[in-house]
C-alpha cells in the first residue's frame, strides 16, 4: 500500500486541526481500516475540500499512502452520505461519537476491517427515521463491538428460567479479585442476544445490562470510561422525560 495512490470510501471518525488552515482527519475504510490523512488548506476560502467532509460523512476519497508515515496525503474527497439525522439531536450525535470512538480505537488494519465498516454504518444509520437512540441501543452497540473484537460475554449454560443469572468476572487489572454479578434473567437474555427486537424490557433490566457491560468493558479494555458514562447519561435523559 505504501507509496501508492489509493481510491476508496471512508466514514469520517474524527477531525483535528493541524494548522490554522489544515486538518488531520481519520477515516474508517472497508479495505484498510482506520486511515489518517492530512488535508492541507482544508478551511481556506477557496479550498476544494470545503463542505466535502464532516464528522460521520461517508465519502469517496483518494489519498497518497506515504511509506514512512501513518499520516497520508489526501488528494480528493467527494461526499456520498452526509447523515444529516445525526446533527438534529444531541443524543444521536453523542451515540454516533461513542460508536466512532470504539471503532477508531479497536478496528484492525487488515481484511477484517470490512465487517467493522458495515457494523459502524448500521449503527450510524439506525436513527435515520428520527427515533432518538436509547439505552437499549447502547447495549446493542457494545454487544456488536464486543463480538467483532472477539470478547463477547459467554452465557453458555446459563439458566434463563431462574429469577437471576450469576456471571463471574475476574476483575484483574480493573480491580481486586473477582466479582459475581447477579443479573435479572431478562437482562441476561438481552446480553446473550436472546431477546427479540419487539420484546419489551423494563428500564431497570436494560439499565442492569448497561451497568454489567460497563464492568465487563473495564476488565477487557484500557479505554477511559468518561465517553461511555456521558453517552449513557444523555441516552437515559430520554427515559426520564
Amino acid at each position: 500500500m505504501a507509496g501508492e495512490t489509493i481510491k476508496t470510501k471512508g466514514i469520517v471518525l474524527d477531525i483535528h486541526p493541524w494548522s490554522r488552515t489544515s486538518h488531520v482527519t481519520t477515516w474508517l475504510t472497508p479495505d484498510h481500516g482506520p486511515v489518517t490523512t492530512l488535508v492541507k488548506g482544508a478551511v481556506r476560502p477557496k479550498s476544494s475540500f470545503l463542505g466535502q467532509y464532516d464528522l460521520f460523512y461517508t465519502c469517496e476519497l483518494v489519498y497518497y499512502a506515504r511509506a514512512k508515515s501513518e499520516l497520508h496525503a489526501i488528494r480528493e474527497v467527494s461526499p456520498l452520505d452526509l447523515r444529516e439525522h445525526l446533527r438534529g439531536d444531541f443524543r444521536a450525535t453523542a451515540f454516533a461519537s461513542y460508536a466512532a470512538y470504539l471503532v477508531k480505537e479497536h478496528c484492525p488494519h487488515n481484511g477484517e476491517a470490512a465487517a467493522w465498516y458495515d457494523f459502524l454504518e448500521r449503527m450510524l444509520d439506525v436513527c435515520r427515521d428520527g427515533t432518538p437512540p436509547s439505552e437499549r441501543l447502547l447495549v446493542q452497540l457494545e454487544l456488536g463491538f464486543l463480538s467483532l473484537a472477539g470478547l463477547s460475554p459467554d452465557f453458555a449454560g446459563a439458566d434463563f428460567a431462574a429469577a437471576t443469572v450469576p456471571f463471574s468476572i475476574d476483575l484483574g487489572h480493573a480491580g481486586t479479585g473477582g466479582k459475581t454479578v447477579q443479573l435479572p434473567s431478562s437482562a441476561a437474555r438481552l446480553l446473550a442476544e436472546r431477546v427479540g427486537a419487539s420484546e419489551i424490557l423494563s428500564p431497570e433490566d436494560v439499565a442492569a445490562s448497561v451497568r454489567f457491560l460497563g464492568l465487563f468493558l473495564r476488565y477487557h479494555l484500557d479505554s477511559p470510561p468518561d465517553i461511555r458514562r456521558n453517552t449513557w447519561r444523555l441516552l437515559a435523559m430520554a427515559r426520564r422525560k
